[in-house]
């Protein structure tokens, strides 16, 4: 995540930026800084992160190991257990 106004938010290199990683940082509240027993006034970032399913993750390595091999022209393998093997029927 990038911190709006850092000076990596537009010149990273090494990750890039994108926009839906460039977030603002607001105060804790009154309210929030009750129900989460944290200093009024404190630095509070938000955001959504949303994460994969073990299954998701597979599938998708699969669908990309499956794509890589026929891009390289490689139509006659399989994939057992996640490796590519050669189908010899």
């Amino acid at each position: 995540l990038f911190i709006r106004g850092d000076p990596y938010e537009s010149s990273d290199a090494v990750f890039g930026v994108k926009k839906s990683l460039v977030v603002s940082l607001d105060k804790v509240d009154e309210v929030t800084s009750s129900e989460f027993q944290v200093q009024e006034g404190t630095w509070l970032l938000r955001y959504d992160f949303v994460l994969v399913s073990e299954e998701e993750t597979l599938a998708l390595r699969d669908h990309n190991a499956v794509a890589a091999l026929r891009d390289l022209g490689l139509t006659h393998l399989k994939l057992v257990d996640h490796l590519p093997v050669p189908e010899l029927d």
